[in-house]
Parts: C-alpha cells; structure tokens; sequence
C-alpha cells in the first residue's frame, strides 16, 4: 500500500470516528498520530479555544511532557504570543523556523529547551461559520521551515480537527436543545400539549392535567372539542384549521374542566413541521381567568366614576357620540343638561370630603330617579353632573326634566345627623341645526349653566341661538389670531418638572405651549387647544412645540451638560398624519436632540382608535429610539387588554384619581391597581396634578415612580428651569 493511500485510509477511518460520533479525545489522539506517522520528526499539537477567555488550551493525545502540557494551558491569542497564538489571531499559517531566536516564545526559551523542541508550524482551525476552534501545529526537534507537502499535511489535519469539533458542538448543542424541550414541556407552568391532525390530544404536561382536572391517562386521545365550551367552537376551529396549514395561532377561548367549571384559557398554537409538512401541533394553554375578573373589574373603573358609580367623562362623551348622529340620522332630538349643584364646596370644606362624598353619591341616587331607559347620568367630577336625554319628543320635555331636577333639590339631604339643603344650576343643550358637534352641546350646555348661575342659581337656562352666535363669533375671531400667533412667534413653551418619587430630584420635564396675545393677554390652552383641533391647526402647533422642546432641551444640554429628557404631547390629527415619523426624525437630526430622551405622550383614544396601525406606529417610534407614554391612564381604556400589546413605556395616572386617592377607598384601590398592573408590564408611572404633601406621600408610599403637580413647580420658562436644574423639588420650592 503506497503512502498516500495508507493516509486517505487513516483519513476514512478518522471520518468514520467522527460519523459515530466516538469520544473528541479519540478522535484528536487518531489525527494526531496519522500526521506524525506522515511527517518524520514531527510532533503533533492540538489546541482548542476558549472563546469567552480568548485562550488556547492544549488538548490530549500528544506526546508531550507533563510539564510542557501544563505551561500549554490558557495561552492568549494574540500577535507575538507564541506561534499558534499568533496564527489564532492573525488567522493563518505561521512558521517558527528556530524557537531560541524567536521573540515571540520569549518567556518560553527554556520550557523548549528543556521539552527539546526548536521549531513549531502552526495553522488555525476555523469553523463553516468563521468562528476560532482552536489551532493544529507540528513541533521538530531541530530548526526549519515547513515545505508545501508539510503545508498541505497540516491544513489537512486542521480541516480534521475543524469537522469533529463542530460534529461535537453540533451534537452538543443538539443535547441542550432536546434538554430545554423536556425541561420546558414538563415543568412549563403553564399547560403544553401536542395534538395530532385530527384534533385529538397526544401529549400533556403536568400543568395541563392540574388545569384540566384529569390524569394524563384519561386526558390522551380525547378530542380538544371535549374541553372547549360550544360558543368558542367556531373559534377554536378556525385556530386549529389555520395551524395546519402552517400559521401559528393565538387567541383566547373559554375552557371546561372536568368538574364542569369554567376557565378563561390565552392558547398559542405552533406547528410541527417536519419536512416542509406539518405533522401536529404544539400548544400552551394559559389561565387568565384571575386577570380577566381584574380586567374587567378595572375596565369598570376605568369607565365609571369611583364615588358616585355613574358614568365618567370618557363614558358620556363616547355614549354622546352616539346617541348625537343616531338622533341627528333619524331626525330625534337630543338634549344635555349640564347640572352644577350650588353651594356644595363650603359644604365639603366644612363638614369634610368624606361628608362631601356622601351628599354627592345622594345627589346622584336622585337623579338617577329621573332617567328613563335610555338615558345616561354622569359625574364630570367635582359637584358637575350631566345628563342625557336622547330621543326627547319635544324641547318641552327636556325643559320638564330640568323642572323635576330643581324640585328633587328642593328636599333636604339627611346624612347621618345633618340636614343639608343645596340646590342645583342647570343649562340645557339641544342638538338643533346649528350645533355641529356633539362636544359642541357639553360646551353650550355648560355656557348655559353659568348663565344659570350669573342669574342667582337655584334655576335653568337653555343655550339660546345669541349664546351660539356670539361664541361663534368669538371662535372665527381666534381662529384668525390664532394662525398669526403660529407665524408670529406669539406661542411659548413653558416647563413642568417631573421628579422622582424616592429622591424628589428633578427626573424629566413636561412641554406646554402658552399664547401671549399681543392684545387679549395670556390665553389657556384650554382654550385655544380644543379650537385649534376643530380646525386642523393643531397639525401646525404640534409641529412647533415639538420642534422647539427638543430644540431647547439640546440647547440645555449645552450650556449646563445636563441631559434631560422632555415629554411632548402629541394630538391624534399629529399622531396619525401621514409623514408624522418622517417629520420626528427630521425634527431630531435638526435639533441634534438624542432620541432616547424625547417622550411623546399620547391619550387613550388615540391608542384604541385603530390599534394594530397604532401599534405599528409605536413601534416604529420604539425603533427610532423615542419613548411613549399613555397620558391620562384610566379614563377611556375600552379593553385593558390591549394595554400588553402597546409597545410603550409609561402610563400616566389621570389627575381626576390623584384628587380623590387619600379621600376615597374605591379611588385609592384603583391608583394601586394601576401601578400594580402598570409595574408588572414593566411600565413607569407618573401621577399628574400633586397638590398636597398627603397626595405626594401616597403615592410614593404606593410605589409610584414620578411625581408631577403644582405641589412641586408650576410650569416654568426656560430660562427659569436652567437656575433651577440641581434643585430637590418640594413643598419648600413649590410655586
């Protein structure tokens, strides 16, 4: 047999090694000695690398001394570090023609001399996908430089080692997989299953039999249809045709236990592909039962007023909605009466808030004694409440209701052992022709309730077509103003600091636009905000405070290196305008301001009005590296659920539950709820509209995260905000 077939032989008998998967030493120790059989002189090296070290360590089957064996362990890979350390990091051949004169094996001259070793070619061994595996060299006894044939020798061990390696990594790698798979389908917390093409069960964990109530043995073989209940079928069916096809699945199905109980399930299903073909179906079951009576205890709340128990804002306004083009469709009419109960502040500041909330949740059994079956009573907050009367059948009628809300007034209250007498306001709103809006009727009828109150209270008013007109007038006037204040530097942004809880150091500021009228003074943005919504001017305003806050928070950072982030508020015409990320990258390079500082806060009903391109965009914005927070959390989330999908950051508690959390039980139950939820989805938490001490140290003893309210700061120019950068921000600095 000539020498090139005795090696190929070797070499066949090596790769058979590796095919059986034999032991990496036997395998290492086999290449080795088929070199050193094919290269007089020689002796073999192999050494593996540490990749999270950087180290090469001599590996077995070589002839080497204990001694030179041990000095060979945690060698660096680097330049000038040896031969095979160099050829590690330079990634080629190198050759030690004669190591005494080497300078690299400085360090090392007499563990070689003593070895008996003065020459050493080493190559790398490199992985399919680039990484370092380690290095394959040949030492002599005697001085020289590698020829071809000795070049090829060793690139072809190298390409040996390089295979059994990776077959060990692979298989390895392989092993943990299958590990993790038992390890997670048997202890996985949730309930796992597989199921076969027909639906029936094949496979169940440990969760799924406690969930279901069965053992394995009576669990196997059973058709899923056996454990869902008939209204979610048509579901469960389509998930299930769709898995097969290939698509995974994720919804949410009601599920019957064995005891016939029932349990609210969030399924994933995956397929089990094999050979391009789906053969079964992986599922893990989850039971959300607790969370969805939270939810939808939560939702209650969210919509709901937490004294009264009547609608809140949020619900009224989105009932008004309906109710106004459904009535304005069929030609009905409509009526809001905005109902202010008079007197009722020296009440509560003389008798207590918990008095205060006893006489309001009276007022509201009464009223509600007056609705019919589709009418709806709402607390606005405070001592407002407002009422609708759809589907009236006259003007008479509406004005009739007004009449029995002043005559249930004129009854006293008797709360524990005090009679209290207050009497009401009210100013009435109907959807005639010239009402435009069904925000529209909420603002005529309140403008009618302070006619009310002007005229000595204890009485009504109806929004008369004069009110209507000369507000008009008023808004066309503003409108005119109000484009020239954007193109004439009239706006102004004013900042709010934000701090945190625990420190009471300033954490981040909020933007707010103010309008200095060259004549009508300083207007409130809420009024002219609302207007400029009606308008399309918001799109314009928006754009400028956006571009000045980050403008002016990059000027801060530098002139005093401060880098401090800025909320913006963002309105739903801005939000979902088209070219609304174009414009907030473009604003950013310009102003140099690092994205991760800016925050946009958004409302609820920005968030729920068409979710999935909501959360398209907020993931967009998440890319660019701009957080997003939910400004008023509370008042309007339709479904919570939607709240784990939304890729935001924050949440920020409605100012209307910060005014109530140290008065009321219900309201301070659903603040800690909230930062409960909110801390759980990894969100932060502000609360707006601190006032007081008692309010900060609530809710830092609930575990908020920021703070904001007047009981800090009120919002401040820019300037203002520089000299107070390093400042703790408390009842001593509140403004």
């Amino acid at each position: 047999m000539t020498g090139v077939s005795a090696q190929l032989e070797t070499q066949q008998a090596i790769q058979d090694l590796i095919a059986r998967h034999a032991p990496l030493d036997e395998i290492l120790a086999a290449i080795t000695r088929m070199i050193e059989e094919h290269l007089p002189g020689a002796l073999c090296s192999i050494m593996l690398a540490d990749p999270e070290e950087r180290t090469l360590n001599l590996s077995g089957g070589h002839s080497f001394s204990e001694r030179f064996c041990q000095a060979m362990q945690g060698i660096p890979v680097g330049p000038g570090i040896g031969t095979c350390g160099s050829a590690a990091h330079e990634r080629r051949l190198v050759a030690t023609a004669d190591i005494m004169a080497d300078r690299s094996w400085n360090g090392f001259h007499d563990l070689a001399r003593d070895e008996g070793v003065r020459a050493c070619w080493s190559v790398p061994v490199i992985a399919r996908s680039g990484a370092l595996l380690g290095t394959f060299a040949t030492y002599y006894r005697q001085p020289g430089e590698p020829t071809a044939h000795d070049q090829a020798q060793i690139q072809r061990a190298a390409g040996l080692v390089a295979l059994a390696v990776e077959r060990q990594l692979d298989r390895r790698a392989l092993q943990e997989a299958e590990q993790r798979y038992r390890s997670l389908f048997t202890e996985h917390p949730d309930a796992v299953f597989q199921v076969d093409l027909e639906g029936r069960l094949r496979a169940a964990n440990r969760s799924a039999t406690r969930l279901i109530g069965l053992p394995e043995s009576e669990l196997l073989g059973r058709h899923y249809h056996a454990f869902v209940f008939s209204e979610d079928r048509r579901r469960s069916d389509a998930a299930f045709e769709a898995v097969c096809r290939g698509k995974a699945q994720h919804y949410e199905v009601q599920a019957r236990t064995a005891n016939g109980s029932k349990v609210e399930l969030e399924i994933t299903n995956l397929p089990i592909i094999v050979d391009d073909r789906v053969v079964g179906i992986y599922g893990i079951a989850r039971d959300v039962t607790l969370r969805k009576q939270y939810e939808a205890r939560l939702a209650y709340y969210a919509s709901h007023d937490t004294i009264t128990g009547l609608p809140n804002r949020r619900e009224f306004e989105s009932r008004l909605r309906h109710d106004f083009y459904l009535c304005r469709q069929h030609n009905d009419l409509l009526a809001v009466l905005y109902i202010d109960l008079d007197d009722f502040k020296p009440v509560n500041d003389s008798l207590g808030h918990a008095f205060g909330d006893q006489l309001l949740v009276a007022a509201a059994r009464r009223l509600e004694r007056l609705l019919g079956p589709s009418d709806t009573l709402s607390r606005f907050g405070g001592d407002e409440f407002v009422m609708l009367l759809p589907g009236l059948s006259g003007e008479a009628e509406a004005l009739a209701v007004a009449d029995r809300v002043l005559t249930l007034f004129k009854r006293s209250h008797s709360l524990g052992r005090h009679e209290v007498h207050i009497s009401a306001s009210i100013g009435i709103a109907l959807n005639h022709r010239d009402v435009k809006s069904p925000e529209e009727m909420v603002q005529f009828a309140n403008r009618a309730m302070q006619q009310a109150k002007q005229q000595g209270r204890n009485t009504w008013r109806r929004y008369a077509g004069e009110l209507g007109t000369r507000a008009q007038g008023e808004d066309i006037s503003l409108r005119r103003d109000l484009q020239e204040a954007i193109a004439g530097d009239q706006l102004m942004l004013h900042y709010q600091p934000v701090v945190d809880a625990a420190t009471g150091y300033l954490h981040s500021v909020e933007a707010l636009v103010r309008w200095q009228h060259p004549e009508r003074g300083l207007i409130p943005p809420g009024v002219f905000i609302p207007l400029a919504e009606q308008t399309g001017q918001i799109i314009d305003i928006g754009h400028w405070i956006l571009h000045r806050a980050c403008r002016d928070m990059a000027d801060l950072k530098a002139r005093t290196g401060r880098t401090l982030p800025v909320a913006v508020n963002i309105s739903p015409l801005q939000f979902r305008r088209p070219g609304f990320l174009d414009n907030l990258a473009q604003v950013l390079s310009e102003s140099g301001l690092p994205a991760e500082t800016l925050e946009l806060e958004l409302t609820e009903g920005v968030l729920m009005a068409d979710t999935e391109a909501t959360i398209d965009t907020l993931a967009a914005l998440r890319s660019l590296g701009v957080h997003a927070a939910i400004d008023d959390f509370g008042t309007g989330f339709s479904s919570l659920s939607y709240l784990r999908y939304l890729p935001i950051d924050k949440v920020k508690l409605d100012r209307s539950f910060i005014q109530d959390v140290t008065n009321s039980r219900n309201t301070a139950a659903i603040v800690q709820g909230v930062i409960t939820m909110a801390h759980h989805l990894e969100l932060a938490v502000v609360a707006e509209g601190i006032e007081t001490e008692a309010q900060r140290r609530d809710l830092q003893d609930r575990g908020c995260d920021l703070l904001q309210g007047f009981f800090f700061a009120r919002p401040m120019p820019l300037t203002v905000l520089r000299r107070r950068l390093a400042e703790p921000f408390g009842a001593a600095t509140a403004r």
